[in-house]
């Protein structure tokens, strides 16, 4: 059995290189004994960098992890595999490399500090050290990503790219493994595009350089999965192709799968050529439309067809997240494991659940500032207006004062409150004033006849002339009564509503 020394996977012994990343497969140790050491662990080179531990091993180079003797600082050092040493194609690309990249002054492009040859004939670049994991491991850990998250990424990706662009740089080797995804607790996370070792200079020609050398015509190079269809023809690049890696790239990211694979090498470049992909909606319904549409269009397989170079395609990008309300694509920051841990909750099978209103929320109290730090490519002459117009004004937002809000929410509150007072009394008092007022009944005594011994042995059935004439209520003062009894009835229920108004 082989086993790929970058991502761990084991293949049969009839495979030479990884299916996914391209490395050369090594052999698993299936005898017990001394394993030789690396002969450079420990060595320093040109005095200068003292060889500390072995990082990783690529296609052209193996990564250490060295120390600056002169300023005792760590670096990463990436030494030109011994079998490329008498390959002048090599070397020449090699050279390339560090060159294309010393040209790149971008937060996303890895820094490239030095480069050198020892006496011995180790040559070697010089590069800074990140602590983090590749993209590579986060999308065979945790792919499908979610779409903001994914959005974050390939912003910050294209980015690099653009300025690669920009600088007359086409990288031609776009893949996941050449993502680096830095993540330390004190310092934000930060996106790096690694590995510039088959770039190619598209403006000019550097003098010590010979094109003849370093690409042949109708040669295939670069990583199958992630290759343009030009690329995998042969035929002459431009920008676009590194678009089209980049679709790929986001294709695996939002769907864990990418749209082309095989059995070997010839089929992936074959199925780039030929075959339409897979909408990524298809495969994961969360995936919106714009996205999609996006997507797709980065994989068309005339270079016309795609979005001319990166920054035509982050515009695009930035401008869809935008409209989709996708907040961390545009912050470059992200949370350490001590603020998800104050934010989440571990649940029973032992996994850390994130409440992503509270995160937000947490970090916009806990930052040094009021404002979110946005993405923005670094300011050139020749670039468009639309696009400076367009993003500062994203590079500053100010956050809700919640003291304030709180403050004016208590006001309303108690506006609210006393406007329905004023309308229960307004009412109560309509209510009591449109009621039907009964009059108190007066018992007025019916003065009685004064009855004489003659009267009242009187065996007449008439009434008498006494009788007949008895006093009744006069109709005048009755309605004097009332008046006065309705107006002195109502000031006493005025009194006694404002004394008690409920």
């Amino acid at each position: 059995m082989l086993h790929c020394p970058i991502c761990g996977k084991h293949y049969p012994s009839d495979v030479q290189f990884c299916p996914a990343d391209q490395t050369p497969l090594q052999a698993d140790a299936t005898i017990a004994g001394h394993i030789p050491a690396d002969p450079l662990i420990g060595k320093t080179l040109n005095e200068k960098y003292r060889i500390e531990e072995r990082l990783g091993i690529g296609g052209m180079g193996t990564v250490y992890r060295a120390r600056h003797m002169l300023i005792d600082r760590l670096v990463a050092i990436k030494v030109l595999n011994q079998r490329f040493v008498e390959d002048d194609a090599a070397r020449f690309r090699f050279q390339r490399e560090a060159k294309a990249a010393g040209r790149l002054q971008h937060l996303n492009a890895v820094a490239v500090t030095d480069f050198g040859e020892t006496p011995e004939g180790y040559v070697y670049i010089v590069m800074e050290l990140l602590e983090g994991r590749t993209l590579r491991e986060i999308i065979a850990k945790e792919a499908p990503l979610e779409t903001a998250r994914a959005v974050s990424i390939m912003l910050q990706t294209s980015a690099a790219v653009a300025a690669a662009h920009e600088a007359g740089v086409i990288h031609r080797d776009l893949k996941p493994a050449n993502i680096f995804v830095t993540q330390r607790s004190d310092v934000p996370a930060v996106v790096k595009v690694l590995d510039f070792g088959i770039a190619k200079l598209a403006t000019e020609t550097l003098d010590d350089d010979d094109p003849k050398n370093l690409t042949q015509v109708g040669a295939m190079i670069g990583t199958p999965r992630y290759m343009s269809p030009e690329q995998c023809n042969g035929l002459t690049l431009t920008p676009a192709s590194d678009v089209y890696s980049l679709g790929v790239i986001f294709f695996e990211m939002l769907t864990s799968s990418v749209p082309f694979s095989g059995s070997s090498p010839l089929a992936i470049a074959l199925k780039h050529s030929s075959d339409l992909p897979r909408p990524p909606r298809e495969i994961v319904a969360a995936i919106p439309a714009e996205l999609d549409h996006l997507v797709l269009r980065t994989l068309e397989k005339r270079p016309e067809d795609r979005p001319a170079n990166a920054s035509e395609f982050r515009t695009e990008l930035f401008a869809i997240a935008e409209q989709l309300g996708l907040e961390s694509a545009t912050i470059t920051d992200g949370p350490d494991l001590d603020m998800l841990r104050r934010v989440g909750r571990e649940s029973p099978s032992g996994r850390l659940v994130i409440d992503i209103a509270k995160l937000r929320e947490n970090r916009a109290f806990n930052s040094g500032s009021s404002e979110l730090t946005v993405i923005s490519p670094v300011a050139r002459a020749d670039e468009k207006p639309s696009n400076e117009a367009r993003e500062p004004t994203r590079q500053s937002f100010a956050r809700v004062d919640v003291p304030l809000r709180r403050r004016s929410m208590s006001r309303i509150l108690l506006l609210v409150g006393a406007i329905v007072a004023a309308l229960f009394l307004g009412g109560y008092i309509a209510l009591r004033m449109t009621a039907p007022q009964q009059s108190p009944t007066v018992i007025t005594p019916t003065p009685l006849p004064t009855a004489t011994p003659t009267a009242s042995r009187a065996p007449s059935p008439s009434p008498s002339p006494v009788a007949s004439v008895s006093p009744k209520p006069s109709p005048t003062p009755t309605p004097e009564k009332k008046k006065q009894g309705k107006v002195g009835s109502f000031v006493n229920k005025v009194k006694r509503i404002l004394k008690k108004p409920f």
